[in-house]
């Protein structure tokens, strides 16, 4: 892990969209996240961090602090404040002995888009069904997006999305959004 002042965002030099025209999107930056592999028992996650194991496919548990994505059987991503991942880490160690834990805070990239046209602009990029009813607040998948492999969670009906994306890949992500929302952003006529 890179020192804390060595530490340098993928998208350090992205602009964020502000959501004028009814989307925005910003980098959510070192953002803890630690993938959990292995049997846990509910009652561990719930003593070592306040939330319940998801245990449905495609689905989140948060908390204040803290949100578990479930990936698999046996398998989730926490995601906590940022540059938190040392502590959170050992938390995990210590209460869920038997399950490996893994911190990817380095490896991912986390872009949180917003606004009513959020679902629109995502869903030409994904064969997902992101209609509400489908994937309401709460869900949570690993999929293909825009031909990368993300890992998108909604965060609230607003709609808001946090799309976490491996590191290598969220620069050509971050730029494959801002060419989709084009043609939602009006610009005024010089």
């Amino acid at each position: 892990m890179a020192e804390t002042w060595q530490r340098q965002s993928p998208l350090a030099r992205r602009t964020p969209l502000d959501g004028a025209a009814g989307f925005a999107m910003t980098e959510r930056a070192f953002l803890a996240k630690i993938t959990v592999r292995g049997k846990v028992a509910d009652d561990a996650m719930r003593d070592a961090l306040g939330i319940s194991l998801p245990r449905e496919p495609n689905a989140a548990s948060s908390g204040e602090d803290h949100a578990i994505l479930w990936l698999g059987p046996d398998e989730w991503l926490v995601v906590g404040p940022p540059e938190t991942e040392g502590t959170l880490s050992s938390t995990l160690a210590t209460a869920l002995s038997g399950a490996a834990i893994i911190d990817v805070t380095e490896g991912y990239a986390t872009i949180r888009l917003g606004g009513p046209l959020a679902g629109d602009i995502l869903s030409m990029g994904t064969p997902l069904d992101l209609h509400p009813h489908q994937f309401a607040a709460g869900a949570a998948t690993r999929t293909l997006f825009a031909r990368t492999t993300i890992i998108l969670h909604k965060v609230s009906e607003d709609p808001v999305f946090d799309i976490h994306v491996e590191r290598s890949q969220s620069h050509y992500l971050w730029t494959w959004l801002e060419a989709a929302s084009r043609p939602y952003i009006t610009t005024p006529d010089a």
